[in-house]
């Protein structure tokens, strides 16, 4: 099924006051205006006062398409797409992008809709600082990447509402992973598909990006030692990278600025990363088929929970159609493969007489391993 991934932005209540002249309502919404989430507690009487005048008004209008530009958009592209899609709402860090997005999502989920809503709030997505402009536009990055799991095919990014900040950056992240970019024109019904240029994956030489990963690795973290930052700016990296990058003297000297991290996302999204002992990479490198289900399968977080099960205390991923099986721990984000086998007795063996314990992990030392990924 599609999904289609919606910036939420504030159209709904300007729509709102263009119909209804409640002044004290207005003047809450004003007060709200530049309120990010964190302050949702202390703002609760006028956020509560605000949300149900605008449920109060959605009950009784009678042209639901036109209670916001997101639903407005959401219908055309149905019509234009001609098949049902997972709704996918990122709002910004702020009071009334997700008071928006919440009510969009209850209107959405009953009839005539019926639609499947997630609403995510993207931290530090605001437009009044720069350098947590940043940050949110990388965690809305990372998140956007995260909902598309490699299947880049079905995904629709829909930037109708939000900062117009954010379009640029969203339209070189779908030019890269050719999926359609959508926008309706306000006050219209005019929707608006931004094509695929011929720019994409395949112009990027990603052997330099691997042969230049400690930089990005370290770039993506930010770099706050001054001996680190004039490394950087001698190497050949930022002498071949330099407009992915984003320097300045607050805290961090250095950092990949969004398009940078939009690359490297991309380039990771090729790449399968995980943690292992010697014994268990030289099994891996000599047997193909082992290697080959760790790329296409177990490297799949989905695919990989559903064909894990816990046996004697280990997680052991059994893909049903093999003898190979592969033990492994997720912590903090890491994988760590401690054993694998390609031999049923051996692994009958081995779980049979081994329970699980956590110095199977601390007695062995793992080591940074990666296998390509075709995407």
């Amino acid at each position: 099924m599609k999904k289609v991934i919606s910036m939420i932005g504030t159209s709904i209540f300007e729509n709102y006051f263009e119909k209804e002249r409640e002044e004290t309502i207005r003047n809450f919404y004003e007060d709200l205006k530049e309120k990010r989430l964190k302050e949702y507690e202390n703002e609760r009487e006028r956020v509560d006062r605000l949300r149900n005048s605008i449920r109060r008004w959605i009950k009784k209008e009678m042209e639901k398409e036109n209670i916001s530009a997101e639903i407005k958009s959401l219908i055309k592209i149905k019509e234009e797409i001609k098949e049902d899609f997972e709704n996918y709402f990122l709002c910004s860090d702020t009071i009334l992008s997700k008071l928006a997005g919440d009510l969009i999502k209850e209107l959405l989920e009953v009839p005539p809709f019926n639609s499947k809503v997630t609403v995510k709030v993207i931290e530090d997505l605001q437009v009044w600082n720069r350098k947590e402009f940043n940050k949110g536009m990388s965690n809305l990055i990372i998140e956007i990447y995260s909902i598309a799991n490699n299947f880049w095919n079905d995904i629709i990014i829909n930037i109708t509402g939000g900062y117009k900040a954010t379009i640029p950056y969203l339209t070189i992240l779908a030019q890269l992973n050719n999926c359609p970019l959508y926008y309706i024109f306000e006050n219209t019904d005019a929707l608006m598909k931004i094509p695929n240029l011929p720019f994409s994956a395949s112009c990027f030489d990603w052997n330099k990006i691997e042969e230049h990963e400690e930089w990005f690795q370290k770039l993506e973290e930010g770099i706050t030692d001054r001996k680190d930052y004039q490394d950087l700016i001698r190497s050949k990296f930022y002498k071949d990278y330099d407009f992915l990058v984003w320097t300045h003297d607050i805290d961090s000297l250095a950092e990949l600025n969004p398009i940078g991290k939009i690359i490297f996302q991309k380039y990771k999204e090729k790449i399968f990363e995980f943690y292992a002992p010697n014994e268990v990479q030289l099994i891996i490198q000599s047997d193909k088929a082992l290697e080959n289900l760790l790329k296409d399968q177990f490297s799949d977080k989905k695919q990989r929970e559903n064909k894990t099960e816990i046996k004697n205390g280990h997680f052991v991923y059994d893909a049903g159609n093999n003898q190979l099986r592969i033990f492994y721990r997720e912590l903090e984000n890491k994988i760590y493969i401690y054993k694998v086998f390609n031999k049923h007795d051996e692994y009958e063996k081995y779980l049979k007489f081994t329970p699980y314990s956590d110095t199977l992990l601390n007695i062995n030392e793992f080591k940074r391993c990666k296998i390509k990924r075709e995407v």
